[in-house]
């Protein structure tokens, strides 16, 4: 309220300052105020809202240990309870749509009456309190992982308008399909170590370890080829031979670069002797010359 003040405060001075009439000063001072008003308005006209999903909304399937995924070819069951239909539609009426790749119908109950199915179903507004929609059927059987599949679509039509009431979608794989992306994503970040060692083991023969890095990536491309046919078990396999391959890369230019340490520090090694070796001659010749043996 301050800050309103503070801001009138101003207006008034620079109206004053231009000569302006004080009619036109209040009506900018009651635009300046009505203005969140018919923000908040305009909102609420944008986002219109005739039915409530009651919660919770019952979602049952098997799922995959640890992931959010719904288990390939398992059985899956949906129960949603749609209620406060708006009393102020238009016609009184709304038209409700159904969509599910599960490829099975909805069952409805109205007021707990079951009701025959038909599309699109029709509400009265003005007498129906609550409509109940079920589903169960099987989850798609899939090779490969299927995101954004549509468990149950509800969709509201009123007066040609479509408003969405509710969209449930899950992503449907397996425990095979997974492993062999898991695997596929581990051979991959295999490669990337065993490219960043061989390209740091500079100056020394490093041909055994380029030859395992090549079938590394072959093994790779293999599996994710495999994946893509839709052919999990393939992949998975391929995909170990390329971690395995990535990782006998990677020790082979590690081998290298720790032979030609190991024979650096020899050559030292082997001159420090000599040289320890030559001082203790050169005192022992001295301390004869002195005469002490």
């Amino acid at each position: 309220m301050r800050k309103k003040q503070v801001i009138s405060l101003k207006i008034n001075l620079f109206l004053e300052r231009k000569a302006l009439p004080k009619k036109l000063l209040s009506l900018l001072i009651l635009a300046f105020c009505l203005m969140p008003i018919c923000m908040s308005v305009c909102v609420a006209e944008e986002s219109p809202k005739f039915v409530e999903v009651k919660k919770p909304v019952h979602i049952g399937y098997d799922g995959i240990d640890g992931i959010e995924m719904v288990r390939n070819g398992s059985k899956v069951s949906i129960e949603v309870v749609l209620a406060n239909f708006s009393k102020v539609v238009e016609g009184n009426k709304s038209e409700l749509f159904f969509h599910s790749d599960l490829g099975v119908l909805p069952s409805i109950i109205v007021d707990e009456i079951p009701k025959e199915y038909k599309t699109p179903f029709i509400v009265d507004h003005r007498t129906v309190e609550e409509v109940k929609v079920t589903l169960s059927g099987d989850a798609p059987e899939v090779n490969k992982r299927k995101e954004n599949v549509t468990l149950l679509n509800i969709t509201q039509k009123i007066k040609g308008e479509e408003y969405s009431v509710i969209d449930i979608k899950r992503t449907v794989s397996s425990e095979l399909i997974e492993d062999a992306l898991d695997a596929i994503w581990k051979a991959g970040a295999e490669i990337e170590k065993a490219t960043l060692a061989i390209a740091n083991a500079t100056g020394v023969d490093v041909s055994g370890a380029k030859t395992s890095l090549t079938l590394a990536n072959e093994h790779l491309n293999n599996s994710q080829r495999y994946y893509n046919e839709g052919r999990p078990a393939e992949a998975l396999e391929e995909a170990g031979r390329a971690l395995n391959s990535a990782k006998e890369a990677e020790g082979k230019a590690r081998a290298a670069v720790g032979g030609k340490t190991r024979g650096t520090v020899t050559i030292i090694a082997a001159v420090v002797v000599i040289a320890i070796v030559a001082l203790l001659l050169v005192i022992q010749k001295r301390r004869r010359k002195r005469g002490i043996f």
